[in-house]
């Protein structure tokens, strides 16, 4: 592909009369004698932050394939210009995000600066918004509805909320006890979510009928209360070292009592259509975070992190938006953002 280059010309003219001289004005984009087009600079965000190529490869792919030389201090202005222009955008995302009526909550630890700090997710099947943190507990404020999340405990500290559970978590957790710890009810009980699940996607948007969401009901009662008896029934672990606090309980005994406890955020899905069975929704958006991590290392900068949060998370919302990555992101620098909707 051949690089396009335009050159801009300003007439001069000389008043003869009043002796002085007019300039023609540049068009406003160009600001500079010699400066990269929108078109260039929406292919470096999009590689580095949607394909998460590194600078120096951007770098050698420029080269490889246009004949065209790119710094390292461009890419960085092409990444600061387009996390300026979408501000606003974000602040959009954010509060349509919040009164969503259903939202999915995650989080996960990646490396700014060689220290650990926390990248949350509030994700909706329309847009997505990424929070950088330096400590995990700091929350998104005025959330609102119901929340899907893996049972953090910090979670249940949000007001306005109400909670939904996934249960893809507790499906894994469950084949754990299946496979390492042999206990017969994990089988069982993930023989029923499953069903469950099936139960739900066969009604779609619609209740389910009463009489089939009680026996349900009724059969994971009886699963957790039967398990519970045997848990309890068993010896203590015995511990080389003593534990102050709680005594330790065996995994399955564990998750035994988060599905007693949690019984109705747990099945919320199968009363509710818009509640989905998982969280994938979020860990899907904070995959790719990790992702990053993996392939060009951590963030030098907490402004580097703040770059890559929010113009991520404007490419994934646009992805559900069934919008165009690349023209879109041309449109930011063009000043003509995507509007965001909901559907």
């Amino acid at each position: 592909m051949q690089v396009e280059v335009t050159e801009h010309r300003a007439e001069l003219k000389f008043c003869t009369c009043c002796q002085k001289q007019v300039v023609a004005s540049f068009p406003p984009e160009v600001k500079a004698h010699t400066q990269y087009g929108n078109r260039v600079r929406s292919w470096v965000v999009y590689y580095q932050n949607q394909h998460l190529i590194p600078e120096d490869r951007i770098q050698q792919l420029f080269m490889d394939m246009y004949n065209l030389p790119i710094a390292t201090a461009s890419i960085a202005t092409f990444n600061k210009m387009a996390y300026e222009k979408l501000e606003a955008f974000e602040t959009k995302v954010l509060a349509f995000a919040k009164e969503a009526p259903v939202k999915n909550l995650d989080e996960t630890g990646f490396r700014v600066g060689g220290k650990t700090q926390w990248m949350h997710t509030l994700s909706t099947p329309d847009c997505t918004y990424y929070h950088v943190s330096p400590k995990r507990k700091s929350l998104i404020d005025g959330v609102k509805g119901i929340a899907v999340h893996d049972h953090w405990r910090p979670y249940y500290q949000m007001p306005d909320v109400t909670h939904a559970l996934c249960n893809q978590h507790h499906l894994r957790e469950l084949k754990a006890l299946i496979e390492h710890d042999k206990e017969a009810w994990a089988g069982q009980m993930s023989k029923l979510l499953r069903l469950m699940l099936r139960c739900r996607h066969r009604y779609g948007d619609t209740p389910i009928p009463q009489h089939q969401t009680s026996r349900l009901e009724q059969i994971y009662d009886t699963i957790v209360e039967r398990a519970l008896a045997w848990h309890e029934s068993r010896p203590p672990l015995v511990l080389h070292k003593i534990i102050r606090g709680r005594p330790k309980q065996r995994p399955g005994h564990n998750l035994l009592l988060r599905l007693s406890h949690h019984r109705e955020e747990v099945l919320r899905f199968l009363h509710d259509a818009k509640v989905p069975f998982t969280n994938n929704d979020a860990e899907r958006d904070l995959r790719m975070v990790k992702c990053k991590q993996k392939i060009s290392g951590g963030f030098r900068t907490s402004m580097g992190a703040e770059y890559f949060a929010r113009i991520r998370g404007f490419i994934s919302t646009l992805r559900k938006q069934e919008l165009s990555i690349i023209n879109s992101i041309e449109a930011v620098f063009s000043g003509t953002i995507s509007v965001l909707s909901g559907r």
